[in-house]
């Protein structure tokens, strides 16, 4: 019925004044206005029927072109992860424009679920993860020998190109990570903690 309806997706822009006014029954959005837009700036809303919601867009340009949709899983999330807030439900789904597309996508889900790096590494007794330190793979005798063999294949290549390695540290104070600009977006994700009254932070990645 929504698809055979070809109800339109129509796209708004709001003072900031006028997203509060229109959302001031909800909290969360609020917070995001407040947040997430400047002053005297601008932000849009989409409308599709009775619903309304913040949302930057683009859209389709109506529900005729979702005719194909699955929700493939949900979970509870804080609000701006952080545990003290309010707990929601996040729901993921996806859309394509026929069945036989969406049937594709599934089919693909389940081919790549095969070759999922955490069933083959510890089904090849490669390697395993534990939950002592989340993300982190420890390297059982036979994964170990081919880290090793990948690693001296790169360290090859950088030889044929005339790179040079540097070995730097694996802790900085923040006041690095400001400079690099990585405090500013990253902080909260990463692993920050306090020496004599300073932060410090390990780097999040391979640099500097």
């Amino acid at each position: 019925e929504v698809v055979k309806g070809k109800h339109p997706f129509e796209r708004l822009e709001l003072t900031k004044d006028e997203a509060l006014e229109m959302f001031k029954y909800n909290d969360f959005k609020i917070d995001v206005l407040k947040r997430k837009v400047p002053d005297g700036a601008a932000c849009t809303a989409y409308r599709c029927g009775n619903l309304i919601d913040l949302c930057r867009g683009p859209h389709v340009p109506d529900t005729s072109k979702v005719k194909a949709f699955a929700v493939m899983k949900n979970s509870a999330a804080y609000w701006q992860g952080q545990a003290s807030n309010h707990t929601l439900q996040r729901v993921y789904g996806v859309t394509f424009p026929d069945a036989k597309e969406l049937k594709q996508h599934l089919f693909r889900i389940e081919e790549a679920k095969k070759r999922d790096h955490r069933n083959v590494g510890p089904a090849q007794e490669l390697f395993f993860f534990h939950e002592l330190s989340p993300g982190s793979a420890f390297w059982l005798p036979h994964g170990t020998r081919v880290y090793n063999k990948l690693v001296d294949f790169i360290k090859k290549e950088y030889f044929k190109r005339n790179y040079q390695e540097v070995i730097t540290p694996n802790v900085y104070n923040l006041k690095l990570w400001e400079i690099s600009g990585h405090a500013a977006h990253y902080k909260e994700n990463m692993f920050i903690f306090n020496v004599e009254g300073q932060e410090f932070g390990m780097k999040p990645m391979n640099c500097p």
